[in-house]
């Protein structure tokens, strides 16, 4: 088991309460790791410098595994001494958790090739074994010195840590098998060997999924002749030298924190009521995927810029009711663009508290060791603040665009949309919540055009109090007459963004504990246009859109109709292509969008009143990949080789090829029915075998359609 590691600083660290948890991916499973504050200490300057010389040394020896950079580390700390400056320590642990003291019998432990052997080991030592005297690469050593320690074979440069000595019976049995030690021939064949294991890697364990298959070999136990051996560190446990393994990801993360509290602070200067963020949160929504670690801005991304949408598309709604769908969505691409949102966040200095690039221990820098120089790049957040980097940074236009929109995801989660709202007004976007009454030319009598019975009944009981608005939102835009000159187009524009975030955060909090990717999927599984036009036939809709002076509107949906009820509700197989299939979702959102008005833009009344229309949701159970992402899985778990060229779709499943052409009306529709089929395909030609799919045919294949 790791030993506890005690964090010394010149100030307090401050965070949201006094102790910070979060855990690493280590080889046995997940570690936990648990900070708290324990109380102020007092060092001289020559326990500072020992405790310097300690981390330096340990630290240096677990990154590199070798001594040779060791001495110019340790020569650039002496020259410091006299400053007595650190950045922080970081020194073993003794005693309990709640009241911990310094282990300085381990921080002594890089004394020990200075110190002179005495006698005291032998008076100390009752048992034969261990109170005796070995040959060390270092000279005659007390066997008892030897049991905990860092030591290291001169002749090839390995180290080990020591886990104890072998007894009697144990070296003899051993010696007489070992005259030679790897081709080395011993000298002291008389004297027992010690238990040791190979020093441990240091590696990333932030990591979502890390490679864990060296541990073994790794922890196998090793004997040692002490004859062979130099004496780095002692008397050190490998549990100790095992916590220190840790402390490069544990500080990343802790450093993280730090930086994530920055912005808070930032933030709570603007609203006292942003001090409620967790601080956790704030280092997810500024972790991108790049860094590869068990927790990124990808699901607070996607809730954030699904209300986003809602928020932006409901205020263009309200203040412009005289712009049709083509206007609204120009003005809300101006707002909401990666472009738009980037440069915001630019001016309030978002990007210098954006983490992108994965963590590499082989880069960190060991406090206190000046041996490596670095150029740091200045940015000033404020007046108050600045942030320092390694290198200049090349952050995309769309990873700030994604911050801002984790950052939105961040307040949903942890306070309210009015403290959404605030962020984004600070950020330079307006919005409100504010009711506007929504003006528009009333229908003699909606009753007569539209049966409101049925509707009432469709949409869960919810009865319009302006029935124009349910007209409106079922005429199609080749009517045209005085009375009604507006179709479903505006508010298929509003209902849109009002679905996508009901539905984004209905999931986000059904399922709280998904992975971001998984939550993306179910995402986009809910919120499409299939999706909504499944939901369209299943209850009728498509015998509803009446106001029409289309002459090929109604033979289209009644083909499509018929499509879908011949094959499995289930499938949307053959009618991607179809445009009217956007006309049959479209009457969805138009729907939600006259009811999110009608009710005084209350979306809970929406919710309520169209969750029966799209029930079953889709869960993480019932969840069916697109077509083109289970064929790129299924491509690469396999190692077929998927290509696009010519105007097709290439899959050469380990010499059997399958072809289909790209020839839907749009390129992203083409892509999908292409894959759909050549998935098809696969499945009729190949078995699933175990978690392997085997060929069932052993000639080639080359079908094109």
């Amino acid at each position: 088991m790791p030993h506890d590691i005690l964090l010394a600083t010149r100030s307090r660290l401050e965070f949201d309460d006094e102790t910070l948890t979060f855990e690493l991916d280590v080889d046995r499973g997940n570690l936990k790791i648990r900070m708290k504050y324990v109380r102020h200490i007092k060092l001289t300057s020559e326990e500072v410098l020992l405790c310097q010389k300690f981390q330096v040394t340990l630290l240096r020896l677990l990154l590199d595994h070798n001594q040779n950079k060791l001495q110019e580390a340790l020569s650039g700390l002496n020259q410091n001494s006299q400053r007595d400056v650190f950045d922080y320590l970081l020194i073993p642990s003794t005693g309990l958790h709640e009241n911990p003291s310094i282990d300085w019998t381990c921080v002594s432990s890089v004394l020990f090739p200075q110190e002179n052997i005495s006698d005291k080991h032998m008076d100390c030592c009752s048992n034969r074994v261990q109170g005796r005297y070995v040959h060390t690469v270092n000279g005659l050593i007390c066997s008892c010195t030897l049991q905990n320690s860092l030591v290291v074979t001169p002749h090839d440069g390995i180290m080990y840590c020591t886990t104890g000595i072998l007894d009697d019976l144990n070296s003899n049995s051993l010696l007489k098998r070992k005259r030679k030690w790897h081709g080395i021939t011993l000298r002291f064949v008389g004297e027992p060997f010690l238990s040791g294991q190979l020093l441990f890697t240091v590696q990333n364990y932030l990591l979502g999924c890390r490679n864990q298959k060296t541990k073994g070999s790794r922890n196998a136990p090793v004997d040692l002749p002490p004859e062979l051996c130099e004496v780095i560190m002692s008397p050190i446990s490998s549990a100790s030298i095992l916590s220190f393994s840790y402390a490069p990801s544990i500080m990343h993360r802790i450093e993280s924190f730090l930086i994530a509290g920055n912005l808070k602070r930032m933030l709570v200067d603007h609203c006292t009521q942003n001090d409620m963020i967790p601080r956790i949160k704030v280092v997810e929504a500024i972790t991108t995927k790049n860094c590869q670690e068990n927790l990124n801005l990808t699901p607070l991304a996607t809730l954030g810029d699904s209300f986003l949408k809602y928020a932006v598309s409901q205020q263009l709604f309200k203040r412009h009711q005289n712009h049709n769908i083509g206007l609204l969505t120009e003005d809300r691409k101006k707002i909401i663009s990666n472009k738009a949102l980037c440069k915001l966040g630019c001016h309030k200095k978002i990007p210098g508290f954006i983490r992108i690039d994965r963590f590499d221990p082989k880069t960190w820098i060991i406090p206190g060791d000046n041996s490596r120089t670095y150029t740091l790049e200045k940015e000033q957040l404020s007046p108050s603040r600045t942030i320092y980097d390694r290198k200049k940074r090349m952050i995309e236009m769309k990873t700030v665009a994604d911050v801002i929109e984790a950052l939105i995801g961040v307040f949903l989660c942890s306070t309210s949309e009015i403290a959404a709202l605030a962020f984004m007004e600070w950020l330079g976007i307006e919005v409100d919540s504010i009711y506007v009454p929504y003006i528009r030319p009333l229908p003699a009598n909606p009753g007569e055009v539209v049966d409101l019975r049925f509707f009432e009944t469709l949409l869960n009981q919810y009865s319009f109090h302006d029935a124009s608005l349910l007209v409106e939102a079922l005429t199609h835009g080749s009517y045209k007459r005085p009375e009604n000159p507006r179709c479903y187009k505006r508010l298929e524009f509003l209902g849109d963004a009002v679905l996508d975030y009901l539905i984004t955060m209905h999931l986000h909090n059904e399922h709280p504990n998904l992975s971001s990717r998984l939550l993306t999927d179910l995402r986009s599984a809910s919120v499409n246009n299939d999706c909504y036009a499944r939901a369209a036939i299943k209850a009728g809709l498509h015998q509803h859109i009446l106001l029409h002076d289309s002459q090929h509107l109604k033979p289209r949906i009644l083909a499509i109709v018929k499509n879908f009820k011949q094959s499995s509700q289930d499938s949307t197989s053959g009618w991607e292509s179809e445009p009217v299939i956007k006309i049959l979702a479209d009457i969805i959102e138009s729907l939600a969008g006259a009811i999110y008005v009608d009710s005084g833009y209350d979306k809970e009344v929406v919710f309520q009143s169209i969750k029966p229309l799209l029930e079953p949701l889709v869960t993480p159970e019932t969840l069916k990949l697109q077509p083109g992402r289970e064929l790129k899985e299924l491509c690469e778990k396999e190692n077929f080789v998927k290509k696009e060229e010519d105007g097709k779709l290439e899959v050469n499943a380990n010499g059997a090829i399958y072809v289909c052409g790209l020839t839907a009306a749009n390129k992203k529709t083409a892509e999908k029915i292409a894959s759909m089929r050549i998935l098809e395909m696969l499945k009729k030609n190949y078995d699933a075998g175990g978690s392997h799919i085997q060929p069932r045919l052993s000639c080639d294949i080359r079908q094109v359609r």
